[in-house]
C-alpha cells in the first residue's frame, strides 16, 4: 500500500489529495493513511499536509531513477546508485558493450570519485549529486573545446533558470560561487581502435550542494551552494535534459558568449600549469574553439589544455 500511495501521489503533484479519498481508494482506514504518509516522510519523501486539504507530494530527498525519468524531457536510460566508486568507472566500463542510447548514471556518494588528472573528488553521501552522462557520438563531428564548455554552461544556465544563482566558470570547467569551488565538470572521450574515431564522450559532474567538513586540503578553495531544500531529482533531470540539448545538438557560438559573460577569468591575470611549465599574464578572451587567450610578456598565446592554479582578482586572489 505505501507504494500504491506514494505512485498516487507523484501521478497527482498538482493536487490536495485527502486522506479521505486515499483510504477509500485503498479500502484501509484514515489513520492507516496517516501512518503510511508519515512511513514517506521519515524515509525523505516531502509531502505536504495541510489540515481540511489533504496530502500533496512536493519531491524526495532520495534520488531516484524512477523520479529523475519523470521529470526527463529526453529520452535517457537513468541508473542510481546510493553509493559507487565511481560514476565515470562504471560509464566507461558500460561503453564496452556499445550502447547506442545515451545514459546517465547518478550516485549519492562516490568512494573513489575522481577529478582531472586523476585527482581525489570528495563526494560525501547525501550532499551533493554526482554524475556521469555517457554519449555516443556516431557520426558526430566534435570539437573537444566546445564540448566542454558547452557542459559548463549547460549546468551554470540549470542553476541560473531555477534557483537564480549565478556561478562563474573558471576555465575549463571549474563552477564558482562567492569565490569558492562548487562544482567540477570533467569529459572523457573513448576512440573506437579500429577507425580512430570518437565513438563515446562521458560528461562527468560533481556537484557540493549542501556539503561541509571539507577535507583540510579543500577548505581554502571549496564551497557549497547552501540548497537545502531541493528536490533534487528534479535538479538532475534538469540537468540532463540541458545538457543532452546543448551537448548533442548544435554547439553555436551563443554557448561561446554565454560562457564568456560567465567568465572568472577573462580581464583577470593568473598562473597558467601547463604540465609543469608555469605561464603567468592576463587572459584576454576563450576563442572560439573554447581555448584561452592570454597576454603574456611575450604576447599572445592560445591555449587548449592547461590548469590555471591561481586568479588575481579585484578583490584578492582565487587559488583553486
Amino acid at each position: 500500500m505505501k507504494e500504491e500511495i506514494l505512485s498516487y501521489l507523484m501521478q497527482h503533484p498538482t493536487e490536495d489529495t485527502s486522506g479521505e479519498r486515499l483510504a477509500e481508494r485503498y479500502q484501509v482506514s484514515r489513520n492507516a493513511v496517516w501512518k503510511v504518509i508519515k512511513q514517506l516522510q521519515a524515509e525523505g519523501y516531502l509531502i505536504e499536509s495541510q489540515h481540511r486539504r489533504g496530502y500533496r507530494y512536493l519531491g524526495t530527498k532520495n534520488l531516484s531513477a524512477e523520479q529523475i525519468a519523470l521529470h526527463l524531457g529526453h529520452t535517457l536510460k537513468v541508473q542510481v546508485f546510493q553509493t559507487i566508486d565511481s560514476t565515470n568507472k562504471l560509464a566507461k566500463q558500460l561503453a564496452t558493450e556499445n550502447p547506442s542510447q545515451p545514459l546517465a548514471i547518478i550516485a549519492n556518494q562516490q568512494t573513489a570519485g575522481y577529478g582531472r588528472y586523476g585527482r581525489d573528488y570528495y563526494s560525501p553521501k547525501d550532499t551533493g549529486v554526482y554524475i556521469s552522462l555517457l554519449l555516443p557520438m556516431t557520426n558526430k563531428d566534435v570539437t573537444s573545446g566546445l564540448f566542454t564548455t558547452g557542459a559548463a554552461v549547460a549546468v551554470t544556465k540549470v542553476f541560473e533558470t531555477l534557483y537564480h544563482i549565478n556561478l562563474q566558470i573558471k576555465w575549463v570547467n571549474d563552477l564558482i560561487y562567492n569565490n569558492r569551488k562548487i562544482a567540477g565538470i570533467m569529459t572523457e572521450g573513448i576512440t573506437d581502435f579500429e577507425t580512430g574515431s570518437l565513438s563515446y564522450v562521458i560528461v562527468g559532474i560533481g556537484i557540493n550542494l549542501t556539503t561541509s567538513n571539507f577535507p583540510i586540503s579543500m577548505q581554502n578553495k571549496a564551497g557549497s551552494l547552501n540548497l537545502q531544500e531541493l528536490d533534487r531529482n528534479l535538479l538532475v533531470a534538469h540537468l540532463l535534459d540541458e545538457m543532452y540539448r546543448l551537448l548533442m545538438g548544435e554547439l553555436t557560438p551563443d554557448i561561446l558568449n554565454y560562457y564568456r559573460e560567465h567568465s572568472l577569468v577573462i580581464g583577470h591575470e593568473i598562473i597558467l600549469d601547463q604540465r609543469g611549465k608555469l605561464v603567468q599574464g592576463r587572459v584576454i578572451d576563450i576563442n572560439n574553439e573554447g581555448a584561452i587567450v592570454v597576454s603574456t610578456n611575450t604576447g599572445l598565446q592560445t591555449f587548449s589544455s592547461g590548469e590555471i592554479t591561481k586568479v588575481k582578482l579585484l578583490d584578492g586572489e582565487y587559488h583553486g
